[in-house]
């Protein structure tokens, strides 16, 4: 239902933001063709990612993220993120990749796959997590309105990014440092 709520999010916030494009990507290939069909049952303008030449035409309101790998780039052209599977209790997606382009991230509640991450980056302004999909209209339209509190909440992100990576190899030599200590060290 996350699909739904966004587009219905999306169709107020043209009211006040005419030129707001909607780039609206599922996990999942195989549902790429029923969110199309659900953009357009509304009645939107859409564009699929893998039929677009060049850049977006003004006329279209939702661009479909319809292609693999390329979830980066999305976030390199977007101003807001909202990362989904956190409307619903299947526990949300990673905002690490929204992050680590410097975008500000908004989350429902249901979020414990990520709940660490997501925790930080609240404490730090990196995100803002919101309790009910009522609640995702005026947030988005407050990053939108003040390009101070994305960049922000953008570079917010960022910075916990940059001083979290490594975390495998940090790993890996502590798991060293314990095994060449241990006093069954050697013996398997």
């Amino acid at each position: 239902g996350e699909d739904g709520i966004a587009l219905g999010v999306h169709r107020k916030l043209l009211k006040i933001f005419p030129d707001l494009l909607l780039i609206l990507v599922s996990r999942h290939p195989e549902r790429f063709g029923a969110v199309e069909r659900l953009a357009k049952r509304k009645g939107f303008s859409t564009l699929l990612r893998s039929e677009q030449h060049g850049e977006v035409p003004a006329s279209i309101e939702v661009l479909i993220g319809d292609t693999m790998g390329e979830l980066q780039l999305m976030f390199g052209a977007i101003d807001v993120a909202f990362v989904g599977g956190s409307f619903v209790a299947t526990g949300g997606h990673n905002i690490l990749e929204a992050s680590a382009m410097a975008k500000p991230v908004v989350v429902g509640p249901h979020t414990f796959n990520f709940a660490e991450i997501i925790r930080l980056a609240v404490e730090r302004g990196a995100a803002i997590q919101i309790q009910q999909p009522e609640d995702l209209e005026q947030t988005i339209a407050g990053f939108i309105e003040s390009p101070e509190k994305r960049h922000a909440a953008g570079e917010a992100g960022k910075q916990l990014v940059e001083e979290n990576r490594g975390a495998l190899t940090k790993n890996i030599e502590l798991i060293g440092q314990l095994i060449s200590t241990s006093p069954s060290a050697g013996r398997l």
